[in-house]
């Protein structure tokens, strides 16, 4: 599927799903706000330009996407780069629960002209704000205080389109829905095992402060240079974060 193709999907689902899509925020926002008490902290340190959210990826039934994406900064939605296989234009969980993001396919590379309108300066919705959840998969209950090894794409990102990347910490969400199990896939996100239902645990996001890796840009980085800086640059930016919030530690 090329971007134009996508691009018609896209405004099809919005333009179908309008109704369903307003209803289910409407009932989300006070589920969010009365059963999980979700409490942001540091929206006012987001950048008014574009922007990338690097945030700890935890929980069944993508809370920490849904509450990212709709209810961190009012006004404001973030976009968040979900697996193709789990986006609104391949699966009923992506229309029906998620209703938003950007798919990403996890082999062949980031198909920039899919995030060109939020990030590129000119396009249909700049300035805006990606989200990336650079551990991969969203990690068992059992393994809830690890912030486990980034992947090279946040480094990509960031220096493709020369914006400050903000660390994002997703506290309580391994609590709310902890999952019990993943199942590996080969190229695409894990399965999981969770409970049918959410636990009332109150729900925190804590936005760091912006920084950009201006010393990388210009520069040709292999792979394995990449997932170096994702590891040694960014990712102890975003436990800086999360230990405001308990003891967190970064594993392998």
């Amino acid at each position: 599927m090329n971007y134009a193709e996508y691009a018609a999907l896209e405004s099809e689902y919005y333009e179908r799903f309008s109704g369903y899509n307003r209803i289910r925020l409407s009932l989300s926002r006070w589920y969010y706000r009365l059963y999980h008490r979700l409490r942001v902290i540091g929206a006012e340190r987001i950048p008014p330009g574009p922007a990338i959210i690097a945030a700890n990826h935890g929980g069944g039934f993508d809370l920490d996407i849904t509450a990212l994406s709709y209810f961190a900064i009012p006004g404001r939605p973030i976009e968040v780069l979900i697996d193709s296989t789990w986006h609104f234009m391949n699966h009923w969980w992506g229309k029906f629960f998620i209703g938003s993001g950007i798919p990403l396919w996890l082999t062949g590379g980031i198909r920039y002209e899919y995030i060109d309108p939020c990030l590129r300066e000119g396009g249909s919705r700049y300035p805006g704000l990606v989200a990336i959840f650079p551990e991969g998969n969203s990690g068992t209950f059992r393994k809830r205080n690890l912030l486990r090894p980034f992947y090279p794409g946040v480094i990509r990102l960031a220096k493709h389109y020369r914006v400050p990347i903000v660390p994002a910490a997703m506290i309580g969400f391994h609590k709310a829905c902890p999952i019990v199990k993943e199942i590996p896939r080969d190229h695409r996100a894990a399965d999981i095992i969770f409970p049918p239902l959410t636990i009332p645990v109150k729900l925190t996001i804590e936005f760091g402060e912006p920084f950009e890796l201006s010393g990388y840009y210009g520069r040709d980085l292999g792979k394995a240079e990449e997932r170096q800086v994702a590891n040694e640059v960014v990712r102890p930016r975003l436990l800086e974060v999360m230990n405001r919030h308990g003891n967190f530690t970064m594993g392998e």
